[in-house]
Protein backbone atom coordinates (compact mmCIF):
# COMPACT_ATOMS: atom_id res chain seq x y z
CA UNK A 1 0.00 0.00 0.00
CA UNK A 2 1.31 3.64 -1.24
CA UNK A 3 2.12 6.07 1.70
CA UNK A 4 -0.79 8.57 0.61
CA UNK A 5 -3.37 5.04 0.73
CA UNK A 6 -1.78 4.33 3.90
CA UNK A 7 -2.46 8.04 5.73
CA UNK A 8 -6.07 7.72 4.05
CA UNK A 9 -6.63 4.42 5.78
CA UNK A 10 -5.73 5.22 8.83
CA UNK A 11 -7.57 8.78 8.97
CA UNK A 12 -10.79 6.93 8.25
CA UNK A 13 -10.18 4.23 10.90
CA UNK A 14 -8.99 6.64 13.52
CA UNK A 15 -10.33 9.74 12.65
CA UNK A 16 -7.31 11.75 13.00
CA UNK A 17 -3.61 12.35 11.44
CA UNK A 18 -0.57 14.07 12.04
CA UNK A 19 1.63 15.28 9.58
CA UNK A 20 4.92 16.16 10.59
CA UNK A 21 6.65 19.09 9.08
CA UNK A 22 4.50 19.74 6.57
CA UNK A 23 5.01 23.58 6.73
CA UNK A 24 8.69 25.28 6.41
CA UNK A 25 10.70 26.65 9.62
CA UNK A 26 10.24 30.11 7.95
CA UNK A 27 6.35 30.03 7.45
CA UNK A 28 5.51 29.60 10.55
CA UNK A 29 8.00 32.15 11.80
CA UNK A 30 6.87 34.70 9.81
CA UNK A 31 3.09 34.22 11.31
CA UNK A 32 4.37 34.40 14.74
CA UNK A 33 5.46 37.51 13.48
CA UNK A 34 1.93 37.99 11.71
CA UNK A 35 0.33 36.95 15.07
CA UNK A 36 1.82 39.48 17.05
CA UNK A 37 1.08 42.32 14.62
CA UNK A 38 -2.66 41.37 15.21
CA UNK A 39 -3.02 41.61 18.24
CA UNK A 40 -1.21 45.08 17.84
CA UNK A 41 -4.20 45.96 15.93
CA UNK A 42 -2.09 46.16 12.55
CA UNK A 43 -3.35 44.69 9.07
CA UNK A 44 -1.90 44.59 5.83
CA UNK A 45 -5.16 43.12 3.89
CA UNK A 46 -9.30 43.81 4.17
CA UNK A 47 -12.03 40.88 3.88
CA UNK A 48 -14.33 41.38 1.03
CA UNK A 49 -17.25 40.96 3.77
CA UNK A 50 -17.81 43.07 6.73
CA UNK A 51 -16.18 41.76 9.80
CA UNK A 52 -14.64 44.28 12.61
CA UNK A 53 -11.21 45.41 12.35
CA UNK A 54 -8.68 43.56 14.99
CA UNK A 55 -7.60 45.97 17.81
CA UNK A 56 -4.93 45.87 20.23
CA UNK A 57 -5.33 43.67 23.15
CA UNK A 58 -3.12 41.96 25.73
CA UNK A 59 -5.81 38.84 26.89
CA UNK A 60 -4.29 36.14 29.13
CA UNK A 61 -6.70 33.61 26.28
CA UNK A 62 -7.35 34.69 22.75
CA UNK A 63 -9.41 33.27 20.14
CA UNK A 64 -9.70 35.59 17.17
CA UNK A 65 -12.11 34.02 14.06
CA UNK A 66 -10.80 35.56 10.24
CA UNK A 67 -7.47 36.51 11.27
CA UNK A 68 -6.23 35.04 8.09
CA UNK A 69 -8.54 37.61 5.83
CA UNK A 70 -6.63 40.78 8.08
CA UNK A 71 -3.04 39.01 7.53
CA UNK A 72 -1.81 38.09 4.57
CA UNK A 73 1.10 35.66 6.16
CA UNK A 74 -1.61 33.93 7.76
CA UNK A 75 -4.01 33.54 4.78
CA UNK A 76 -1.45 32.62 2.18
CA UNK A 77 -0.25 29.11 4.57
CA UNK A 78 -3.63 27.79 4.70
CA UNK A 79 -5.47 28.79 1.78
CA UNK A 80 -2.64 28.90 -0.71
CA UNK A 81 -3.67 24.98 -1.85
CA UNK A 82 -1.43 22.73 -0.36
CA UNK A 83 -3.70 22.16 2.82
CA UNK A 84 -6.72 22.35 0.68
CA UNK A 85 -4.76 19.27 -1.85
CA UNK A 86 -4.12 17.32 1.63
CA UNK A 87 -7.19 17.20 2.84
CA UNK A 88 -8.83 16.52 -0.72
CA UNK A 89 -6.64 13.78 -1.25
CA UNK A 90 -7.24 12.75 2.30
CA UNK A 91 -10.91 12.32 2.66
CA UNK A 92 -10.84 11.51 -0.84
CA UNK A 93 -12.99 14.40 -2.15
CA UNK A 94 -13.52 16.40 -5.22
CA UNK A 95 -12.65 19.67 -4.39
CA UNK A 96 -12.85 21.27 -1.01
CA UNK A 97 -13.70 24.59 0.28
CA UNK A 98 -12.37 26.77 3.38
CA UNK A 99 -14.55 27.32 5.71
CA UNK A 100 -13.47 29.26 9.06
CA UNK A 101 -10.31 30.11 11.08
CA UNK A 102 -9.36 30.77 14.36
CA UNK A 103 -6.51 32.31 15.43
CA UNK A 104 -5.46 31.01 19.23
CA UNK A 105 -3.44 31.93 22.38
CA UNK A 106 -3.36 30.76 25.74
CA UNK A 107 -0.79 32.32 28.76
CA UNK A 108 0.82 30.24 30.72
CA UNK A 109 -0.28 29.27 34.37
CA UNK A 110 0.93 27.96 37.23
CA UNK A 111 -2.05 26.15 38.91
CA UNK A 112 -5.66 25.01 38.23
CA UNK A 113 -8.12 22.66 37.20
CA UNK A 114 -7.34 20.44 33.93
CA UNK A 115 -10.36 20.54 31.65
CA UNK A 116 -10.19 19.79 28.61
CA UNK A 117 -13.68 20.90 27.18
CA UNK A 118 -14.40 17.76 25.10
CA UNK A 119 -16.33 18.37 22.12
CA UNK A 120 -16.73 17.55 17.99
CA UNK A 121 -16.61 20.12 15.44
CA UNK A 122 -19.95 18.95 13.96
CA UNK A 123 -21.40 19.71 17.43
CA UNK A 124 -20.93 23.59 16.27
CA UNK A 125 -21.51 23.34 12.61
CA UNK A 126 -25.10 21.76 12.55
CA UNK A 127 -26.36 24.20 9.91
CA UNK A 128 -23.57 22.45 7.32
CA UNK A 129 -24.48 20.46 4.87
CA UNK A 130 -21.42 18.75 4.02
CA UNK A 131 -20.21 15.38 2.44
CA UNK A 132 -16.83 15.94 4.99
CA UNK A 133 -15.60 18.37 7.12
CA UNK A 134 -11.94 18.35 8.39
CA UNK A 135 -9.89 20.63 10.78
CA UNK A 136 -6.03 21.57 10.68
CA UNK A 137 -4.66 22.65 13.76
CA UNK A 138 -1.65 23.62 13.58
CA UNK A 139 0.92 24.54 16.49
CA UNK A 140 3.21 27.80 15.46
CA UNK A 141 5.82 26.85 17.93
CA UNK A 142 7.10 23.77 19.60
CA UNK A 143 5.27 22.26 22.39
CA UNK A 144 5.51 19.74 25.39
CA UNK A 145 3.35 18.09 26.63
CA UNK A 146 2.72 20.37 29.58
CA UNK A 147 1.35 23.24 27.59
CA UNK A 148 -1.84 21.39 26.69
CA UNK A 149 -1.35 20.59 22.99
CA UNK A 150 -4.69 19.14 20.95
CA UNK A 151 -5.95 16.24 22.41
CA UNK A 152 -7.62 13.17 20.57
CA UNK A 153 -9.92 10.45 21.20
CA UNK A 154 -9.63 7.58 18.15
CA UNK A 155 -12.54 6.59 16.96
CA UNK A 156 -14.45 4.32 18.77
CA UNK A 157 -11.96 4.72 21.84
CA UNK A 158 -12.89 6.48 25.16
CA UNK A 159 -10.86 8.72 27.35
CA UNK A 160 -8.45 6.16 28.35
CA UNK A 161 -7.15 6.12 25.11
CA UNK A 162 -7.01 9.69 24.55
CA UNK A 163 -3.75 11.15 22.21
CA UNK A 164 -1.79 14.13 23.51
CA UNK A 165 -0.44 15.63 20.48
CA UNK A 166 3.92 16.33 20.97
CA UNK A 167 3.96 18.77 17.77
CA UNK A 168 6.79 20.68 16.74
CA UNK A 169 6.32 24.50 14.41
CA UNK A 170 5.36 23.10 10.95
CA UNK A 171 3.45 20.09 11.90
CA UNK A 172 -0.07 20.24 11.92
CA UNK A 173 -3.18 17.51 13.54
CA UNK A 174 -6.02 16.65 11.01
CA UNK A 175 -8.93 15.65 12.17
CA UNK A 176 -13.04 15.22 10.82
CA UNK A 177 -15.71 16.84 12.51
CA UNK A 178 -16.92 14.13 14.06
CA UNK A 179 -13.62 13.38 16.01
CA UNK A 180 -13.98 14.65 19.60
CA UNK A 181 -10.74 16.44 20.84
CA UNK A 182 -9.66 18.83 23.80
CA UNK A 183 -7.25 21.07 25.11
CA UNK A 184 -6.25 20.85 28.50
CA UNK A 185 -4.75 24.30 30.09
CA UNK A 186 -1.24 25.36 29.61
CA UNK A 187 0.94 24.45 32.22
CA UNK A 188 3.91 25.61 30.48
CA UNK A 189 6.45 27.66 30.87
CA UNK A 190 5.37 30.08 27.90
CA UNK A 191 1.74 30.96 25.94
CA UNK A 192 0.43 29.02 23.72
CA UNK A 193 0.25 29.96 19.45
CA UNK A 194 -1.40 27.42 17.44
CA UNK A 195 -4.36 28.23 14.05
CA UNK A 196 -7.23 26.44 13.67
CA UNK A 197 -8.22 26.16 10.34
CA UNK A 198 -11.07 24.64 8.73
CA UNK A 199 -12.58 23.01 5.92
CA UNK A 200 -15.46 21.30 3.91
CA UNK A 201 -16.30 19.49 0.64
CA UNK A 202 -16.71 21.96 -1.98
CA UNK A 203 -20.50 21.75 -2.09
CA UNK A 204 -21.15 22.15 1.40
CA UNK A 205 -24.77 24.29 1.63
CA UNK A 206 -26.77 25.58 4.39
CA UNK A 207 -29.64 23.39 5.84
CA UNK A 208 -31.65 24.83 9.12
CA UNK A 209 -31.46 23.40 12.32
CA UNK A 210 -33.89 25.07 15.17
CA UNK A 211 -32.61 28.49 16.57
CA UNK A 212 -28.43 27.21 15.89
CA UNK A 213 -26.41 29.32 13.36
CA UNK A 214 -22.70 29.77 12.95
CA UNK A 215 -21.20 33.20 12.51
CA UNK A 216 -20.21 32.52 8.83
CA UNK A 217 -24.29 32.68 8.18
CA UNK A 218 -23.94 37.08 9.04
CA UNK A 219 -20.85 36.91 6.03
CA UNK A 220 -22.15 34.70 3.37
CA UNK A 221 -24.26 36.45 0.64
CA UNK A 222 -27.94 34.79 0.54
CA UNK A 223 -29.54 33.20 -2.45
CA UNK A 224 -33.63 33.10 -2.27
CA UNK A 225 -32.96 34.05 1.26
CA UNK A 226 -30.65 31.48 2.31
CA UNK A 227 -27.23 31.65 3.61
CA UNK A 228 -24.76 30.59 0.63
CA UNK A 229 -21.69 28.72 2.13
CA UNK A 230 -20.08 28.68 -1.46
CA UNK A 231 -19.72 32.29 -1.36
CA UNK A 232 -16.20 32.57 -2.46
CA UNK A 233 -15.89 35.94 -0.35
CA UNK A 234 -16.21 33.97 2.57
CA UNK A 235 -15.72 30.46 1.91
CA UNK A 236 -13.42 29.82 -1.06
CA UNK A 237 -12.57 26.76 -2.78
CA UNK A 238 -8.72 25.96 -1.86
CA UNK A 239 -8.19 22.71 -4.19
Amino acid sequence: MRLRERKRAFFDQEGYLVVRGFFEAEEISRVREAQDAFYRGEINKTPEFPWPKPRKTEAKSRKHPYASFFRREIGELVRDGRLGVLIRELANLESVRYWHDQLLFEEERKEGEVFYHWHREKSRWMTCEAEKMVTAWIPLMDFSGEMGPITIVPKGRDLREMKRMILKAGDLVLFGSGTLHGNPPNFGEQARRALAAHFASGEISYRPHGKFSHVNERLVQRQDGVPDFQDERVCPVVA
